[in-house]
């Protein structure tokens, strides 16, 4: 039996197949072909800071909320990272789509920080990380107060003298303070000490010691706190009895 004619045939075939797929009658889909998924949805992020203008240590909250680009649907869920200077804060975002957090404690200074907030999804096949555009926060130095109070030893010609620092806002005020000693309203002697930085804010104290001191006269004590990176000046005076 002759092969020619089935070969004949089964070229012909294949010239008729050819054709055909090069004028788009006919289509061949592999069955491993992948399937393309669907990109994630986008999301949007902002935040909104309470209040905008804080003195060292005064709390500050700052709300996030995100969303997806495109009205309705799930909310994404995930984590959003606050930064504020050199400080971060790690937050869950649940289906709400809103968290508020506590704006880090960062030094006063002159120039207002940047705030920004980024949020990671959970999901990342289901939405798409998303930043806020940056708010910004002015952090002030805060208000102290001083007292003063002394003790006087007359038989060995001593005063002991002694302030207490606090701030307005409960943070504890470093720096150095000032002592001046006058007697009968004259400036006989002067110190320079430093605050312990005790937590407790009754045992925030810089303590000195003046010697010599003479016997009769009318002495009063100036404290003068100078202030520091986060904290303002204040002074305190103590007159001591006769």
């Amino acid at each position: 039996m002759s092969t020619t004619g089935h070969t004949r045939r089964a070229n012909a075939g294949a010239l008729v197949l050819a054709a055909a797929l090069s004028l788009g009658t006919a289509s061949v889909v592999p069955a491993h072909s992948a399937v393309v998924a669907a990109a994630p949805s986008a999301t949007t992020t902002s935040v909104e800071l309470k209040p905008t203008t804080v003195a060292y240590g005064e709390a500050a909250k700052a709300v996030v909320t995100v969303d997806t680009a495109t009205n309705g649907g799930p909310k994404p869920t995930g984590k959003v990272e606050l930064e504020v200077g050199d400080r971060t804060v790690l937050a869950d975002v649940t289906n709400s789509g809103r968290v508020e957090l506590d704006v880090p404690l960062v030094d006063a200074s002159t120039t207002p920080y940047a705030v920004t907030a980024a949020f990671a999804p959970a999901d990342p096949l289901a939405f798409s990380a998303s930043s806020a555009p940056p708010a910004s926060i002015t952090v002030t130095k805060d208000a102290t107060t001083s007292t003063a109070t002394a003790l006087r030893k007359v038989s060995k010609r001593r005063i002991i003298a002694k302030s207490f620092v606090t701030s307005a806002n409960g943070q504890v005020p470093t720096g150095k303070v000032t002592f001046i000693l006058r007697r009968n309203g004259r400036k006989i002697d002067a110190s320079v000490v430093s605050l312990n930085g005790n937590t407790d804010p009754t045992r925030n104290l810089a303590r000195t010691r003046f010697d010599g001191v003479p016997k009769t006269g009318t002495y009063k004590v100036v404290a003068k706190y100078r202030g520091s990176t986060n904290f303002l000046p204040s002074k305190a005076s103590y007159s001591l009895p006769r």
